[in-house]
């Protein structure tokens, strides 16, 4: 079985983010900056009521542009998170075969595929936060 995946960038990065974990996207907007806010988070999504932090793709130095869209992922658990990147592009079917673990240096591995003539690796969206820094 085919399982759907969105083709997503930002700068010279590209991953591919399961629609499973993708709750939505949402056009950049005010962040609220809260205290202890490090790191590679850019701040606080206020959605809906909901307190969602926010990572960055580019780093936390890049700038935000309103061009840019923020994709809102749940991780395991229920608790969502948000991840700032420049574009989304389309959605990919890819079998569950085609998305296979690699090593990746360090002893760590991570899910990638080949789309076309690209490499993407897999987003978890437990990741978001070391990508966003």
């Amino acid at each position: 079985m085919n399982q759907p995946l969105v083709r997503v960038s930002t700068g010279s990065r590209r991953w591919l983010v399961r629609v499973e974990d993708l709750q939505e996207v949402v056009p950049m907007m005010t962040l609220a900056q809260v205290e202890g806010q490090w790191g590679g988070c850019r701040g606080v999504l206020n959605l809906r009521g909901e307190l969602i932090p926010v990572f960055d793709g580019n780093g936390p130095e890049a700038p935000l542009e309103p061009s840019r869209l923020i994709l809102v992922l749940r991780e395991a658990g229920g608790a969502r998170v948000g991840l700032i990147v420049d574009e989304a592009h389309e959605v990919v079917f890819l079998p569950e075969q085609a998305l296979a673990p690699r090593p990746v240096g360090g002893g760590r591995t991570r899910r990638m595929a080949l789309v076309g003539e690209e490499v993407f690796s897999v987003l978890e969206p437990g990741e978001v936060a070391a990508h966003g820094g």
